[in-house]
C-alpha cells in the first residue's frame, strides 16, 4: 500500500474511532459495532453528529448497511448521519445514500498535517490552558455549544456530547483538549484523538463574540502540535466551510473529501 492510501485509510479509521468514543462521552449512549457496520446513537435525537452510521467494512453491500441503519434509528424515532469518501471505494455507497433518498448536506475536505507548526501565539490577555478535569471539560462543552449553532446544530446537543461524569475518557491516554481563555472566559477549543497510528483534529470552535482574535488558530496550532510531540506522523482532520482556510494557511493540505448525507426520522 502506497504512503497516500495508509495515510488515507488510518485518517478514515480514526474518524470511526472518534465517533465511537465521542459517543462514549455522553451520558446515555448506544454504540453497535456488527457485521460491517458501525451505528452510534447518543444522549440528543439531533441526527447530525449525535446519531450515525458508519460502514466499517468496504465489502458489504451498501444498501444493506442504510437498510440495517434505518431500522436501527427508526426503533428510536431518530434521524441519523453517513459518512461516504469522495473516493472510488465509497462510491457505491454515495449512490446508494442517493438512491435511498437521503439529504446530501455538506461536503467536507479532509486536510493533513505532516509537520510541526510554529507555536501559537495568543491574543493579549488570553491563555491556553489543558483540560485536565471536569470544570475544563464544561468550558469546553460550552465553547462548542455556542461555537456550533453557527452551523445549525442546537446548544443543547451539542453540550449533551460533554457529560462531566464522562471525565476519566475525556482526559489524558488519546485524548488531549486545549480551551482559550479570556480571564476565566473560555472561548476557543480543539482536541486531537490518537488512533490508528496518527491524530485526528476535532471539536474546533470559537464563540461568536470572540472570531477574529485568531483564538482559533491558537488552539489549532497547539494541538496539532502536541501531536507531533507524541509521536504521530500527521494530523488529519475534516475542516469545516469556516476553519478551512485557517488550517489551509497554516500547513493543512487536502487528501481527499468527504460527503455527508442525513436520514430524516
Amino acid at each position: 500500500m502506497s504512503a497516500a492510501l495508509d495515510e488515507i485509510l488510518a485518517g478514515h479509521e480514526n474518524l470511526i474511532e472518534f465517533s465511537r468514543q465521542d459517543a462514549r462521552w455522553q451520558a446515555h449512549y448506544e454504540v453497535v459495532d456488527a457485521n460491517g457496520a458501525m451505528f452510534f446513537a447518543g444522549e440528543s435525537d439531533f441526527p447530525a453528529y449525535n446519531n450515525g452510521a458508519f460502514r466499517t467494512d468496504d465489502r458489504v453491500e451498501p444498501a444493506e448497511i442504510i437498510e440495517r441503519a434505518r431500522e436501527f434509528f427508526s426503533a428510536r424515532k431518530r434521524g441519523f448521519s453517513l459518512w461516504a469518501r469522495a473516493l472510488p471505494v465509497d462510491d457505491d455507497l454515495a449512490s446508494a445514500a442517493a438512491d435511498a433518498r437521503l439529504a446530501r448536506v455538506f461536503d467536507y475536505p479532509q486536510l493533513i498535517c505532516r509537520s510541526r507548526l510554529a507555536d501559537p501565539k495568543v491574543a493579549d490577555g488570553c491563555e491556553l490552558r489543558w483540560v485536565e478535569n471536569a470544570r475544563g471539560m464544561a468550558d469546553y462543552a460550552e465553547v462548542c455549544a455556542q461555537a456550533y449553532t453557527t452551523y445549525g446544530s442546537p446548544a443543547d446537543a451539542t453540550r449533551s456530547h460533554f457529560d462531566t461524569s464522562r471525565i476519566d475518557r475525556f482526559v489524558g491516554g488519546q485524548m488531549h483538549s486545549v480551551v482559550a481563555y479570556d480571564g476565566d472566559q473560555p472561548l476557543a477549543c480543539a482536541q486531537i484523538m490518537l488512533s490508528h497510528g496518527i491524530a485526528g483534529l476535532f471539536w474546533v470552535g470559537t464563540v461568536e463574540s470572540a472570531r477574529g482574535r485568531g483564538l482559533g488558530e491558537a488552539v489549532t496550532r497547539a494541538v496539532t502540535n502536541r501531536a507531533f510531540d507524541l509521536g504521530a506522523p500527521n494530523v488529519q482532520l475534516q475542516a469545516s466551510t469556516m476553519g478551512e482556510p485557517i488550517y489551509r494557511r497554516i500547513g493543512y493540505d487536502e487528501l481527499y473529501r468527504y460527503v455527508f448525507f442525513l436520514s430524516g426520522p
